[in-house]
C-alpha cells in the first residue's frame, strides 16, 4: 500500500513540476514577504533587475494552486530559509540562496554577484534536484553564511 501511495504521490508531483520547469527554466525567482518600494525601485534600476520573477508568498495558494505556488509552498518554503530568497531555476534543479547579509536585505545590485557566486563557486543554501517526478532537497551553506566574493577581473 505504501508503495502505491508513493507512486501516486510521484505522479501528482509530476504535472506541476513539468509546468513549473517549462515556464521558469533558466530564469530567476525572488520570493519574499513584501519588499519596500525603495528596494523594488533600486531593483528595477539595476541592469536585468526587471527580469527576475517576483512572488510575494504572504497569500497562501488557492484550492487549485498554480505550478509556481505549488513548488514554492510545497518544496521551497518548508526549507525554512530566511526571506527573501533568490532561486536560480535550471532545467532540472533549483538553486536557492537567501538575500540577507548582516541581518538586512542586501542591495538589489548584489543579486548579480550572489547569482554568480552560486553558479561559479557552487555556494548556495539549498538545492532542489528533480528526480523521479519529485524534488529532492540538499542543504549546502549554513544559513548564517551569506558572504560572496566580487570578481573584479
Amino acid at each position: 500500500m505504501r508503495a502505491l501511495l508513493r507512486f501516486l504521490r510521484g505522479r501528482s508531483d509530476a504535472w506541476p513540476l513539468d509546468a513549473f520547469f517549462g515556464r521558469f527554466a533558466n530564469r530567476t525567482l525572488i520570493l519574499h514577504e513584501g519588499l519596500t518600494l525603495e528596494w523594488l525601485t533600486e531593483l528595477l534600476k539595476v541592469g536585468g533587475g526587471g527580469g527576475h520573477f517576483r512572488l510575494n508568498i504572504r497569500q497562501p495558494p488557492g484550492p487549485q494552486p498554480t505550478p509556481i505556488e505549488w513548488v514554492v509552498h510545497h518544496d521551497i518554503l518548508p526549507l525554512q530559509l530566511p526571506l527573501p530568497l533568490v532561486c536560480a531555476v535550471g532545467t532540472d534543479r533549483i538553486d536557492i540562496r537567501h538575500l540577507r547579509v548582516r541581518g538586512r536585505v542586501c542591495h538589489p545590485a548584489d543579486i548579480a554577484w550572489i547569482l554568480d557566486d552560486m553558479r561559479t563557486r557552487g555556494r548556495r543554501h539549498a538545492t532542489l534536484q528533480r528526480k523521479d517526478g519529485t524534488l529532492h532537497p540538499s542543504c549546502d551553506l549554513p544559513v548564517d553564511d551569506n558572504a560572496y566574493e566580487i570578481d573584479c577581473g
